[in-house]
Order: structure tokens, then sequence, then C-alpha cells
């Protein structure tokens, strides 16, 4: 057996790296998303393959991250960290040096699968190499650098950007991020230690299962948008119910047979943790996909420079940060009421940024403060659904169902980001044919894709009070029933 983290020579240096790694992987993001009109402008792809950039990326960590998790189990932490750290070089040198947005597309794919790589590692390392419990433990600390990761990365951008030391613009950014894999590859080597290893096995099934019903899905989205809307597309969306089907009869014979799982079928069983686990996916549709829209309407159509729009979009991740913070003051409230006040407050932003790009002369304060908003709403909601799939799935079944929770964040960030690029581009285009300029055009587009979070806020909220109103007689019954 492989030697426990804690017989690292160099435990605190050994966490330093492996928080490094977290937020270099949570970074990229936002990096692409400022850089993204760069990008525009100097590859000259068209708007809809322009998209597929940051999906790309989503697409391919959604369908490592489970597998490779388990592969961290299987053959050992540290070697599966280094190996994606390497893989995470290759792939930003990669895309700095890009040619074409065919090459630039292809690196962001194995971006993806490296960042699948580090971060389940880097989340497991964190946990065992950090303190237990209280304010600081490591899960704690993972927690707090990725939010500060995601607040630091639009600033980032937008200094590269705008200073542009060198000339060599938004391939700088891509620089760095090589430059960080480095880093954690160096580090890593010195300090991590290795992992007690699960000869369970690998349940090859099973993965191929989850990984195509999350392709059946999300690839024709993407391919919608480049091929008009074609009706056909709704046919391997179609498909992906059957096959999510075979993949949970799949899992209950492995459980029967004490084979392999990619996810334990007890957990697959629990109502409460699928329907949080699907909410999960929802929620995550309207970010970042909404602020990939809201960068490039915010500098094409507002005219703010990109260390300002780094500025207004590092509001979000302050925002959920902040409710991260606060959330022991609401935690007690029954889990359906957080998140309600949490897409209430994302809706309210989102309504907020509406009226904004509305304006004669938008100013970048008030679209800082809207964005703050939006960012409480949702980590009131992340939080909020982070304790419903905790408490509603078995203790043993806890890192199987974190993971799950996971995985499902990241195909609805992939889905978010075709669905508010086909509202965004729509609007786009008709206020082109309506006579708007350029500008104009891309207000009104950053109008547009507002509506659908908002929209999809507003059916939780009122799909939150439906559910409680069925529930209160019946349950208002079954105590008159106990009194008698």
């Amino acid at each position: 057996m492989s030697a426990s983290p804690f017989d690292s020579r160099h435990p605190h240096l050994a966490l330093v790296v492996v928080l490094f790694a977290a937020a270099t992987t949570i970074m990229d993001i936002s990096l692409l998303i400022i850089s993204l009109p760069a990008i525009g402008r100097d590859l000259l792809p068209g708007a809809a393959t322009l998209a597929l950039v940051p999906l790309a990326f989503s697409l391919a960590f959604a369908l490592g991250l489970l597998p490779l998790g388990r592969l961290g189990d299987l053959v050992g932490r540290r070697k599966v960290l280094l190996t994606g750290a390497a893989v995470w070089v290759v792939a930003s040198l990669s895309m700095a040096l890009a040619p074409s947005i065919v090459a630039l597309l292809a690196s962001r794919l194995l971006a993806g699968f490296a960042a699948a790589a580090i971060l389940p590692q880097a989340m497991a390392l964190a946990a065992r190499l950090g303190p237990s419990e209280g304010r600081v433990s490591g899960i704690g600390l993972f927690i707090a650098t990725t939010a500060g990761g995601s607040i630091l990365s639009p600033l980032l951008g937008g200094a590269v950007l705008t200073l542009d030391p060198g000339g060599f613009g938004w391939r700088l950014i891509f620089l760095y991020e090589s430059l960080a894999g480095l880093v954690i590859l160096a580090g890593g080597v010195l300090t991590l230690p290795d992992t007690a290893r699960n000869h369970a096995g690998f349940d090859g099934l099973g993965t191929l299962l989850f990984s195509f019903a999350i392709l059946l899905v999300v690839v024709p989205l993407a391919v919608g948008r480049l091929a008009g809307w074609p009706i056909w597309i709704a046919l391997p969306i179609a498909a992906a119910l059957p096959v999510a089907f075979q993949l949970r009869r799949h899992l209950g014979r492995a459980a029967a047979l004490g084979k392999p799982q990619i996810l334990p079928a007890s957990l697959v069983k629990q109502p409460l943790v699928v329907g949080a686990v699907a909410l999960t996916a929802v929620v995550f549709t309207t970010s970042p996909g909404i602020f990939a829209a809201m960068s490039t309407a915010l500098q094409a159509g507002v005219g703010l420079t990109p260390g300002r729009t780094g500025l207004v979009l590092a509001a979000f991740p302050a925002g959920v940060l902040t409710a991260s913070l606060i959330i022991g003051r609401i935690a007690r409230q029954p889990i359906a009421r957080q998140l309600a006040l949490g897409a209430l407050l994302f809706a309210l932003g989102m309504l907020a940024i509406r009226a904004l790009f509305g304006s004669a002369e938008p100013a970048p304060g008030p679209f800082a403060a809207a964005h703050y908003l939006s960012g409480l709403g949702m980590g009131t909601l992340v939080n909020a659904l982070f304790r419903a799939v905790m408490a509603a799935a078995p203790p043993a079944d806890h890192g199987a169902a974190a993971g799950v929770q996971q995985a499902f964040q990241q195909v609805g960030a992939a889905l978010g980001f075709a669905m508010v690029d086909l509202v965004f581009q729509s609007a786009r285009l008709a206020a082109l044919s309506n006579g708007a300029d350029a500008a104009e055009a891309f207000r009104a587009a950053g109008r547009g894709a507002c509506l659908y979070p908002v929209t999809v806020f507003a059916v939780m909220i009122a799909g939150l009070v439906l559910h409680r109103l069925v529930r209160k007689p019946v349950a208002a019954g079954v105590n008159d029933g106990r009194r008698h």
C-alpha cells in the first residue's frame, strides 16, 4: 500500500501546491471569458464558432470528472494529478500558439480533460493535508481558494489585455497558464505524497454510458447553433434518456454482483439526491454562460475596456464568496426557503443588469453592484444544494454524491453556454435587422440574455411555492391523524 498523505515531509508546502492547482483550473474559465472578444478579433471565427471555445472546455471537464476522479482512487492521486498537470502545460502552450480557431478548440478540449484530472485529486488531497475541522479545515481552504481564484481571474485577465506587455495580447494569458502548470508539476514532484490505492476495479461500461449520455445532449446543442437548429438534433437529445436508464440498470446489476460501479447504485436510488443533482445542473445553466455573454456585451456594447469589464465580472464571485461566509446565519432555514431566496436574489440582479443595458449612459459601478447581487444569489443556491445532497445521501456515499454533483454542475454549465448563446445571438441579429448599429445590437443582446436566468429562476420559485402548497395540506392531514 502507498504512503499516506500524512507521511509527506513537507505537508504545508504540499497543501499550497494542491490549492494552487485548484485555483489554476478554476481561474481558466474566467480568464477565457474575458479574452473572448480579443480572440474573436484575432482569429476571426464566426460568432457561433467563438461560443464553442468555452463550451469545449466545459464539455471535456464534465466528461472526465467522474472517471478521472475514480482513476485517482485506483492508481493514486499523486500520479493522476501530476499527469493532469503535464497535460495542462501542453494544452496551455498549444492555446498560446494556436494559429486558428480549430487548433484553439482542440487545445481547449485537452485542457478540459487535464482539469478533470487535477481538480478531484486536489480536493481530496486538500481535505487530508489540511486541518480536519474548524474554519480553516482543508475543505474550507479549498473552497476559499477556488472562490478567491474566481475573483482574481477577471481582474488578472483584464489587466493583461489592457496593459498587453510584450504585445502578446490574449496569448499571454495562456502562456501564464502553462507556467502555472509547470509550477504545479515541479511542486507536486517535490512535495506531494502518494495515497492508498483502491483495488476494486474500474467500471468501464458505466463510464462509457455516462459519457455517451452527456455527448448525446451537449454535442447536438453545439452543432445546432452552427447548423441553424435543424429538427433532427432533437433525436440524439431524446436518445440520452434511454441511455441514462440503461446506466441505472447497469449500476443495479453491478451492485448485485459485487462489481465496480462508476456511481453507487444505492446513491442513484435516492430520489432526493437525484432531484438535487438535477437541480444543480439547471442552476448552472445560468452561469458561467451568462457571463460570457455579459463580457461581450459590456465590451462591444457598452464600450468598457477589458480591465473595467474584469472588475465588473469579479463582483459576481465576490458575491458568491460573501454568501458562503454568511450562509451559517440562514443554514437552519428549510432548504426550499434557501433555494427560493437564492433564486430571487439572482433574478433581481439580472433584472437590474437588463435595465442598465437599456439606459443612456450605463456606468461600471451599477453593473458591478448588480453582478454582486446575482453572486449572492448563486452562493446561496450552491450552499443549499450541497446541503440537500449531503443530507439525503447515505453517509457512506457522501464522496460519490459530491462527485456526481460536481459533474452535473459542469454539464449544466456546458448546456448553459449553448442556451444563453442562442438567446444572445438571436437578440443581436434581431436588433441588427431592425436597423440598430453594432453597439446597440450588443446591448440588446445583453438585455435578451438576462431574460434566460430570470425565466429559469422564476420557474424555480414557482415550483418551490407550488410544492410547498401541495405538501402543506397533506402534512396537516397527517398531523391531524396522529392527534386522533
